[in-house]
Parts: structure tokens; C-alpha cells; sequence
């Protein structure tokens, strides 16, 4: 019955050619059953999969169904596009930035011009802005990108078709943790519950250009600005262990490596070499040596 109720609104809405949360399907949907005591829906936890197993079952992403998830996200550099007809030149967006709207399908955002040589995804807000602020992107011609943490649908999807369409390389910067380097394998391989959209969501050929362990000695970072790994930390690299995609070797050292200091990185460590240490020489060094983990 919910599965049904949910597919009837997602028909309804398409046909009046609207949008909606997926909050507001919720709400839109929440009623009790006549005679009885019984709600269709106590929680939006138990719509929220609902929509999921129509997407897997139309093998059709949500915002294709009028659906909008979270939006969080920005970009700058040097690409114009079109966002619902309006011209978009996100190298002219101020401190900012292009907020990423939850909805970037090819009838919402088209890519009008580009000249970008690759694409540097970021894992902290307050890092892309301090990239943002340098220029980072006009002086290495790229395009910066954070999802402000764990990216949502609408920026994981953008980076996917910037991949495939524009086919610029995908760098992913975050932290020195289990947490940062869990968002680089969600970038990279999609995320575990939304496995049959991962043709739509990831780049499996991402590659992760820092924080990692060896960071530490080879840019002499001090050792007061590292963080004591707590055993949530200790658990979740683990697990992480025995994660398929995280069976290369260069990945098992890494983790292994992080498990064994009992130590992590935020990417902010790196301003105690200097506030601009990361613009001036941290990725530049990086991406001129090609240091990246795939």
C-alpha cells in the first residue's frame, strides 16, 4: 500500500510538472486510515526506502520522478552553465560560490563552456573557501567542488557527469581519517544503500590526492596539530580493512599505517605551516608529482 501511495504522488506531481521534497511527500502522504487508529505513515523513515525501491524498480533516479533530496554543495572555476535556462558563469561568483542544486539532470543543468583541466572535490567547506579565496582554480585552471562533508545526491551526481561528459579527471581532497577516506570511496564507488545508482553517482577511476599518513613527515607537519584516533576511529578503519575497495595494497598500507600511529589529520592541520600553505605549496607539490591513491 505505501509502495502504491508513494508511486501514485510521484505521478501526480510529474503531471502537474511540480517538484517536491521528500519531506513534503511525507507530510503529502501521512493521513490515518479510516475506522482504524493506523497511520499510512508514522515516519519518514519508512517512506524515505520507499522511494528508493521505486528508483531501483524504475531503475530511474528520484529527481526524474519530481523528487528533491538535500541540497548542499558549491563550485567555482572556469565553466559556464545553464541552470533551468539561466547563465551561470561560476568563475564570476564571488567568495561563495555556485550553490549545486539537488536537481542537476541534463533537462535542469546543461554545460554550456568549459576550460578546466581537471576537477578538485573537497572534503571541508571552510578548505574550499580558503581555495576559493587564493584563486586556486584560476591559477591551476580547475574546477573546485565541495560537498560540505558527505556530498549529497546533487553534487555526487554533477561530479559523475563532469566525469563522463566533459571528461576532466577527478582529484578528491578530505582528511586523514576513516571518515574522510570514507568519503572518497562514496565519490569513487557510490554509496552502499544506493548501489544500483552507482553508474549514476560514481567515478570509479577518482582518484585521492590527501590527506594521508606519510603526509606528516614528508611536509613536516607538526605533531601537536594531530588528533588521537578514539576507538569509534579504531572501529571504523577496521572495517574499512575488509571493505572490497579498499583491498589494494596501497590502501590496506594506508589504513594500516593510520591504525598503527593512532593518529589523525584534519585537512586544516595544514595551516600551521601558514594559512596558505595549502594553496602555495601542499597541492601544488601533490599535483605536480602526481602523488595520488587510487
Amino acid at each position: 500500500m505505501q509502495t502504491l501511495m508513494v508511486a501514485a504522488e510521484c505521478r501526480k506531481i510529474i503531471k502537474q510538472d511540480v517538484t517536491t521534497s521528500i519531506r513534503d511527500l511525507y507530510y503529502a502522504l501521512k493521513r490515518t486510515l479510516p475506522g482504524s487508529r493506523e497511520n499510512t505513515f508514522d515516519e519518514q523513515s519508512e517512506s524515505d526506502p520507499i522511494i528508493e525501491d521505486v528508483e531501483a524498480t524504475l531503475n530511474m533516479i528520484r529527481e526524474k520522478l519530481h523528487l528533491k533530496a538535500d541540497r548542499k554543495g558549491y563550485m567555482a572555476g572556469n565553466i559556464v552553465i545553464r541552470d533551468s535556462g539561466d547563465r551561470i558563469d561560476c568563475s564570476k561568483m564571488g567568495s561563495s560560490g555556485w550553490a549545486i542544486p539537488s536537481n542537476v539532470e541534463p533537462e535542469i543543468i546543461q554545460f554550456e563552456q568549459v576550460n578546466a583541466d581537471f576537477v578538485l572535490v573537497i572534503e571541508k567547506d571552510a578548505v574550499w573557501q580558503r581555495l576559493n579565496e587564493d584563486k586556486f582554480w584560476k591559477k591551476w585552471n580547475c574546477l573546485i567542488l565541495t560537498g560540505k562533508g558527505q556530498p549529497a545526491r546533487g553534487a555526487r551526481r554533477l561530479i559523475n557527469r563532469i566525469r563522463y561528459e566533459l571528461k576532466l579527471p577527478i582529484y578528491v581532497l578530505a582528511d586523514n581519517d576513516p571518515w574522510g577516506l570514507y568519503i572518497f570511496s562514496v565519490i569513487k564507488q557510490g554509496s552502499i544503500n544506493l548501489s544500483f545508482l552507482s553508474d549514476r553517482l560514481g567515478v570509479p577511476d577518482a582518484k585521492y590526492i590527501g590527506l594521508v599518513s606519510t603526509d606528516a613527515q614528508n611536509f613536516s607537519i607538526p605533531a601537536n596539530v594531530s588528533i588521537k584516533l578514539n576507538e569509534q576511529d579504531k572501529k571504523r578503519i577496521k572495517e574499512m580493512l575488509d571493505y572490497i575497495w579498499f583491498k589494494p595494497k596501497e590502501w590496506q598500507k594506508e589504513l594500516k599505517n593510520m591504525l598503527k600511529s593512532g593518529q589523525k589529520y584534519e585537512l586544516e592541520a595544514l595551516s600551521s605551516k601558514g594559512i596558505k600553505f595549502i594553496s602555495d605549496d601542499y597541492l601544488p607539490k601533490k599535483i605536480k608529482n602526481k602523488e595520488f591513491l587510487s
